[in-house]
């Protein structure tokens, strides 16, 4: 959601731009105009890019967004969306975390009260994943897919083939951890310094 609200600031401020380049002041006004538009396209994607961080644990260290493809269909109780970020985990982080495991995770320390439920997770576990009524394993292979989860409630995305197969690997073989959050879960691979975070709903 936080996605198509940026979209929408974004078109929003280009418009005004130029309808003030158009009707004000035809040169010297454009060029502001423009500048002016730029500048709020970068903070928006700037806006994106926080938001996307704000779903992974502080103390992880995450600050490099490598994919994402998110949609949302309508907006409130009654809108859906889908998602599926991929993160580069910092290599200190990686070997605290493959020495440390579960009794790592479970005992980092929140992330500020202001983040709310985000990026807060309980109930560490060592991959592969359990099946469990969240996320039911593939009937015929046994595995579990990552568009089986983010595309549960049947609103899905076109995410990247190579990027679901990383992602189903660190959650069907051993060595990642793996969490629910109010919303979502997330996946920590410290072999492959990666982190991902899926969501429905």
């Amino acid at each position: 959601m936080i996605a198509l609200l940026s979209m929408f600031a974004f078109a929003l401020a280009l418009v005004v731009a130029l309808v003030t380049a158009v009707v004000v002041a035809p040169r010297a006004m454009l060029a502001l105009s423009a500048c002016a538009a730029v500048l709020a396209g970068g903070g928006c994607a700037a806006m994106v890019h926080a938001h996307r961080l704000g779903h992974v644990p502080p103390a992880l260290g995450v600050w490099q967004v490598v994919y994402a493809e998110e949609e949302a269909w309508g907006f409130g109780p009654g809108g859906n969306e889908a998602g599926f970020i991929a993160y580069r985990l910092p290599g200190g982080a990686a070997r605290t975390i493959a020495a440390g495991g579960v009794d790592y995770l479970e005992r980092m320390p929140p992330p500020e009260a202001s983040r709310r439920w985000r990026g807060r997770y309980s109930g560490w576990r060592a991959t592969p994943l359990a099946p469990d009524g969240r996320w039911p394993p593939d009937p015929t292979t046994g595995r579990h897919e990552i568009l089986q989860y983010v595309c549960a409630y049947g609103f899905c995305i076109d995410a990247d083939r190579d990027q679901l197969r990383a992602a189903a690997e660190a959650v069907n073989t051993p060595g990642s951890y793996y969490a629910y959050g109010r919303i979502g879960m997330i996946v920590v691979s410290p072999r492959t310094r990666r982190v991902y975070y899926l969501y429905n709903g």
